[in-house]
């Protein structure tokens, strides 16, 4: 395989797993050690670090001067997990679990460069109110990713703060899938209710003193002393992303708050966080319209979800939007692998009548990996 293709599958990733996770205490136990004794995060996981804005692009391989699409569309899929109370076991639980997100969504996403930043969230009293990883493709690095978070695990108190990662949704991520007209995938799993309003000065905890000139760069406008409250910032985040909040109980304090933020048809029940692959593939199949509402409960049980389990999410996402990614303009129109583009940057791969009478392009040597 060339390099810049590799993708994953769910055997690569339960390997990964496997060699990343003992019986001695959980997976992320020396970052959180390195972290007490540092105060600092993995750069690969600080929201702070790596430039601030997380990148999902494409991949490609150069011949002959031309670029060629390694795989296919980049499809960002980021999701922010509690780890407060009760949850803070979850980064265990997804190392166990998400190699059952690769089979479903290669149902669901046909053809795309399935992109994965699987972060994590706390509470602004403590030391690290979120981990932000980057878009990865490769097992090794999700798996890494995961490892180096660092869970504070305290609970106790209402509301959390999982806005703070949905503003570095919303207003730090760079997706090719947008500059097409087309929109990637977030969710947010939560137990809890959030807060209406960020604070100014946990964005610069969070994201570092250059947040709001990161904003800017990122072609967004925003001033210091204006800054957008929670379901503002969700509503930036739905214009670029199709948008869920996954709740894990019943707890009505917690349904009304997200559904006054998302909207009653972006809240979803997630009978438990073991099956979030699944319901997040039953999710984006339906909005891609590869999935029939009518075929959620056979597709949810063919990828081991339970009978009661399969009957809480079908009748859950019965009121999402439905097709909504297919019933955008460019949805057919988007580059597939071995799409030719004139330059890295160029948003569509060239045409016909553009690519005639160019020489015919020789085998590749090397990648040249990502934009």
């Amino acid at each position: 395989m060339i390099m810049g293709e590799h993708t994953s599958s769910r055997e690569s990733f339960e390997r990964e797993s496997r060699r990343a996770t003992s019986d001695d205490g959980p997976a992320t136990k020396k970052a959180e050690q390195h972290a007490h004794e540092t105060g600092k995060l993995n750069p690969l996981v600080d929201p702070a670090g790596y430039g601030v804005i997380r990148r999902s692009l494409p991949r490609f391989t150069e011949k002959d001067g031309h670029f060629i699409l390694n795989v296919g569309t980049p499809m960002p899929i980021e999701t922010r997990i509690d780890t407060t109370g009760s949850m803070g076991n979850n980064i265990d639980i997804c190392l166990r679990v998400m190699k059952n997100l690769f089979e479903p969504c290669e149902v669901a996403l046909p053809g795309y460069d399935k992109q994965i930043a699987t972060g994590i969230f706390g509470d602004v009293q403590d030391r690290f109110v979120l981990c932000r990883p980057q878009f990865e493709m490769e097992p090794e690095k999700i798996v890494k990713q995961l490892t180096l978070m660092v869970p504070e695990r305290d609970g106790g108190d209402l509301p959390e703060d999982p806005h703070y990662g949905i503003f570095g949704a919303a207003y730090l991520t760079a997706a090719y899938i947008n500059l097409i007209g087309l929109k990637g995938y977030d969710f947010t799993v939560s137990d809890a209710p959030a807060r209406d309003y960020l604070d100014e000065r946990e964005l610069i905890r969070i994201f570092g003193s250059e947040v709001f000139e990161k904003v800017k760069e990122n072609k967004f406008q925003m001033k210091k002393n204006d800054i957008p409250d929670t379901r503002e910032v969700v509503n930036d985040l739905l214009k670029r992303a199709h948008a869920f909040f996954l709740q894990v109980d019943n707890n009505r304090e917690t349904s009304t708050f997200w559904t006054k933020i998302f909207g009653p048809n972006r809240v979803v029940k997630l009978p438990r966080t073991e099956i979030l692959p699944q319901v997040q593939a039953t999710i984006i199949g339906l909005s891609e319209a590869t999935l029939q509402l009518a075929d959620v409960k056979d597709f949810l049980r063919k990828n081991n979800v339970s009978a009661g389990d399969a009957e809480i999410v079908a009748h859950s996402v019965a009121n999402i939007p439905i097709g909504a990614q297919a019933a955008l303009p460019n949805f057919k129109k988007r580059p597939q692998k071995g799409d030719v583009f004139k330059n890295k940057t160029d948003p569509w791969p060239m045409n016909e009548g553009e690519s005639a009478g160019k020489k015919p392009i020789k085998p590749a040597k090397k990648s040249s990996g990502w934009l």
